[in-house]
């Protein structure tokens, strides 16, 4: 199965500003969430989250798919309305989290909300034109920045997180129910791949 940045690298041209946007802010989050230093030390059990096919590195993350009771319950009907960055706070509020918004300028936020033991995690919010837009830009994004990188999208909204180990985003975004609410998207080296069971957009 062709990975995501496969199929889109001969597309690419001239980044977009939306997409040099997105690239730099994903640079700039190398540093957040209150990591180790090398981060990849303590790789988490992520069955509990995942069927145990494949794996949560390399191209083995083409085999990943979250288990049916990560979403259970959850709406996960398309969204087809233009949202900004309030969707996903009130997403995570109804939740019971702790959430902060910046918002430097109309086409990017930055939310910052409390993840697991208590961590802080800031994510970068993007408003773009459209749904595939904002897939698109944030594949793109990811894999400019490789291993470790993540985000979901939403409608027109593209999600943002700060660089983690592939296990521990999979735990991530299942107890906080983000792969619920947006298209997960992983990178791993040069690819980047969709992580079906949860959201999705036709």
């Amino acid at each position: 199965m062709r990975s995501i940045a496969q199929q889109l690298r001969a597309q690419r041209g001239v980044p977009s500003r939306a997409a040099s946007a997105l690239a730099a802010c994903l640079l700039a989050c190398s540093g957040c969430g209150g990591l180790h230093p090398d981060p990849y030390r303590a790789t988490p059990e992520w069955s509990p989250h995942a069927y145990p096919r494949g794996g949560p590195e390399g191209a083995d993350l083409a085999g990943a798919q979250l288990r049916a009771e990560v979403c259970s319950g959850q709406d996960l009907r398309p969204e087809y309305a233009r949202l900004s960055e309030a969707a996903l706070v009130q997403f995570l509020q109804a939740r019971s989290a702790e959430v902060t918004v910046e918002r430097p300028r109309g086409d990017l936020a930055y939310v910052q909300m409390t993840g697991l033991d208590g961590a802080q995690l800031r994510l970068r919010v993007a408003v773009l034109s459209s749904a595939d837009e904002a897939g698109r830009e944030l594949a793109l994004a990811i894999a400019q920045h490789g291993k470790g990188s993540w985000g979901v999208h939403r409608s027109n909204l593209a999600v943002l997180g700060p660089v983690q180990p592939p296990a521990r985003v999979i735990e991530l975004v299942s107890k906080t129910k983000l792969a619920c609410w947006g298209v997960l998207t992983l990178g791993s080296g040069d690819d980047v791949y969709v992580v079906p069971g949860g959201y999705r957009e036709l």
